[in-house]
């Protein structure tokens, strides 16, 4: 019989893992339209970047997390509602970009976690979602995937947001908009102030997702247009 604290371990040092920038599903070198919102000066100096920073979470909060939460809460023989739940997200994000980007992550997150795992059940995901003709987006399958590996709603809603705040902050430094210093002063600050919101946020079906920060929108739209420093490497 495994021993429990064994298996606690395991998943802890995998839940780091996952948390690690260097974990390679790609989401730390896609800004999510920063380098667009420096260029059209949305973002020029610290009270700009934060208010970027602050309707960044907002939309995390009131878009991305229910569709996490009702993906964590399927259960597993649920293949038609995760497909609803697929068509409405690709429905709601009419954004090329983003799109593209969570498809390749999304992918990308469930082939490496099966083979870290060896959890029949990942695979089945994308399995159902490819009959389907959907793209395995990041944010859907998300939830889903943590249930899976074993892990509760608050740690799965938490590592969220940090692997957002985190790759934001990378794209900070990489483009050369704050030091190293100043960018983890932020993402700091993010993780404080968000975690009693996150700890004490209803589930919230992912039929209620809303976003109001068109903002984020413009500049995410337009950041294909643009030369990548993300790429200059």
């Amino acid at each position: 019989m495994e021993n429990k604290e064994t298996t606690n371990t395991g998943a802890a040092i995998l839940l780091y893992q996952l948390a690690d920038s260097a974990f390679p599903i790609g989401g730390f070198a896609y800004s999510c339209g920063l380098e667009s919102a420096v260029k059209q000066s949305f973002v020029y100096d610290q009270e700009s970047l934060r208010a970027y920073l602050h309707s960044y979470s907002q939309q995390i909060l009131s878009f991305d997390l229910p569709f996490i939460t009702s993906s964590f809460l399927l259960n597993s023989d649920c293949d038609e509602i995760l497909i609803k739940m697929a068509k409405c997200y690709s429905a709601m994000l009419l954004n090329p970009p983003i799109q593209k980007s969570g498809a390749v992550i999304g992918r990308n997150w469930l082939r490496i976690c099966q083979q870290l795992t060896n959890i029949p059940a990942l695979e089945q995901i994308e399995t159902v979602l490819t009959k389907a003709k959907l793209s395995c987006d990041f944010t859907v399958i998300y939830g889903l995937t943590m249930k899976i590996m074993g892990y509760d709603l608050l740690q799965t809603k938490n590592l969220y947001f940090y692997m957002m705040l985190r790759d934001q902050i990378s794209a900070l430094i990489r483009l050369n908009v704050s030091g190293p210093t100043r960018a983890h002063e932020e993402l700091f600050y993010f993780l404080n102030h968000y975690n009693k919101l996150i700890e004490n946020l209803e589930p919230t079906n992912y039929e209620l997702a809303y976003k109001t920060t068109y903002s984020l929108e413009i500049v995410q739209l337009t950041h294909d247009r643009i030369w990548s420093k993300l790429f200059q490497n």
